[in-house]
């Protein structure tokens, strides 16, 4: 099966899933980013805003759920919402670029030009430059979502 809503990844409309910890900021929605969504804060308005390499390079985080939307709806403009700042070894559940064909799970990501997703690493060695995550599972052509083991 394609994974293109959170709820693909085992149910759960959960980000976070390791079960552990987690550090959080609020922010506003813009009415364009979803959860899962790789994001920043433009520090003017307070709102957040889908990170992508070459247009909004800001990074603070995952937009969290926001369960009094319906599932993959873009966070209300001017509504708050909460963004989770992640950690190493924690799992999350993230928007991703479609892979088009099969990825092995541990394989490096960084930042896409696609705003609010992650994209596969040309370059797969570990500790370089701009790697952010890797896959916890397996990724199959098609997906847009996966489970994100943070660097």
């Amino acid at each position: 099966m394609v994974n293109t809503k959170i709820t693909h990844l085992g149910g759960s409309r959960k980000i976070a899933r390791s079960g552990l910890g987690e550090v959080r900021i609020s922010a506003l929605g813009n009415g364009t980013a979803k959860p899962g969504d790789l994001v920043g804060v433009t520090d003017a308005t307070g709102k957040v805003v889908g990170t992508d390499i070459g247009a909004s390079e800001m990074f603070r985080g995952i937009l969290d759920d926001e369960p009094t939307l319906a599932e993959d709806t873009a966070i209300t403009d001017g509504m708050p919402c909460s963004i989770i700042v992640p950690q190493g070894a924690h799992i999350y559940a993230i928007k991703c670029t479609d892979p088009t064909g099969a990825v092995v799970s541990g394989l490096q990501h960084k930042a896409s030009a696609t705003a609010g997703a992650i994209t596969g690493a040309a370059n797969t060695n570990l500790n370089t430059a701009g790697n952010m995550c890797t896959n916890h599972e397996a990724l199959a052509n098609g997906d847009t979502v996966m489970l994100a083991d943070w660097l």
